[in-house]
């Protein structure tokens, strides 16, 4: 099977099977104590010229980041900071004519700096909801996140009457028995991948990053598993969020983005974390 992903295997093996929102897990910002302190007057310059022109009045975007989300952002072996969204955050700030600084916090704090005034923005595989999108405003997507159906290499089968390797909280649960699935517990996405693998069950439903994270420890797996579909309605949306009514902002992000698509680099930087192409909808 084609490695999907290129990354830090063993943050990730530990994920269990879930649809959930694909968010991150935190970590505690070093410049956190730094950042607050001028959070209020950040914040005050913003409300009165336009995040845009504060942006560009300071000569950086300040973007808020976890930095223990692999392939998305993390430090590599040597401790500096990397990923897909960080490579991102570069290529965006340098779009705007500026400088680009991140600032790590645990994931539960990265929106909240928005609305303090702490980040500029934040950059971290934020998947667009309904709840968030009452509060944010979000550019184009750059990225979008399947759940997908993976199998034996050699296994051509259908999922009716088949076994089915996932856990008792994934939430497409119902979707698999309406198919006529039947479901094998397991407890992490590295046991669901076993025993497809061992043949004590026929199909697992994962994302690329958990799949990948797997094939990183197990080499000589990747020649063994292929994806059969990708489930319906599972995709999660990813995109740059900013403080309501921040129109000029927004548009120079998207047009941003829009460069870097029409040049290739949101395809590149996809490729190079991710192992493909990621940049446009699987529904398409």
């Amino acid at each position: 099977m084609k490695r999907i992903v290129k990354k830090t295997a063993a943050a990730l093996l530990a994920f269990t099977l879930t649809a959930a929102v694909f968010s991150g897990c935190g970590s505690t910002a070093s410049s956190a104590a730094s950042a607050d302190a001028t959070a209020e007057s950040t914040f005050a310059a913003s409300a009165e010229g336009g995040e845009l022109e504060k942006v560009k009045a300071a000569g950086k975007l300040v973007i808020g980041v976890e930095g223990t989300y692999p392939p998305f952002t993390y430090h590599d072996d040597s401790g500096e900071l990397t990923g897909l969204d960080i490579e991102l955050g570069k290529a965006l700030a340098e779009k705007l004519g500026v400088g680009a600084e991140f600032q790590e916090a645990a994931w539960d704090s990265l929106l909240i700096g928005i609305d303090s005034g702490r980040f500029d923005t934040v950059i971290n595989s934020v998947s667009i909801t309904d709840e968030r999108a009452e509060k944010y405003d979000f550019s184009d997507p750059y990225y979008y996140e399947a759940r997908r159906v993976v199998v034996r290499a050699d296994d051509d089968s259908i999922l009716k009457g088949k076994k089915i390797a996932t856990n008792a909280t994934n939430a497409f649960i119902p979707w698999y028995e309406a198919q006529g699935a039947e479901i094998v517990g397991v407890d992490t996405s590295s046991e669901a991948i076993d025993l497809v693998l061992s043949g004590r069950a026929d199909f697992l439903g994962t994302s690329v990053p958990v799949l990948n994270a797997y094939l990183d420890e197990h080499p000589d797996a990747k020649d063994k598993l292929k994806e059969a579909f990708v489930i319906p309605d599972s995709e999660d949306v990813i995109a740059i969020p900013v403080r309501k009514g921040e129109t000029e902002y927004l548009d120079a992000i998207n047009a941003a983005l829009a460069e870097l698509r029409e040049e290739g680099k949101l395809k590149e930087i996809s490729e190079k974390y991710l192992g493909g192409d990621y940049t446009e909808s699987a529904y398409q």
